[in-house]
């Protein structure tokens, strides 16, 4: 799915038309003097989603769920690294 570009003058005297091609899956870049500035997209369309169709993530193989749980004994080594670096930047 390319994104169109809408120029913010046609997108003022056109609202309703531009969030009906929103509503209907279409994702639109809202321009300024040929500078893009805002995006028009789908309601309920996530953020995962989007970066799927731009080409910057893929999506899952499966679910988190059906992954094994890690092996070995629990370990509080990097919560307590973290802590000793929170309290290192404080101030």
């Amino acid at each position: 799915m390319a994104e169109q570009s809408i120029g913010i003058r046609e997108l003022k005297q056109n609202a309703s038309a531009a969030v009906a091609r929103a509503a209907a899956g279409e994702a639109l870049v809202v321009t300024d003097h040929g500078r893009p500035v805002a995006r028009l997209v789908p309601l309920g369309a996530s953020r995962m989603s989007e970066l799927v169709t731009a080409g910057l993530a893929r999506p899952p193989r499966g679910l988190l769920a059906d992954l094994p749980r890690p092996q070995g004994a629990p370990s509080t080594a990097l919560s307590r690294a973290l802590d000793e670096d929170r309290e290192d930047q404080r101030y």
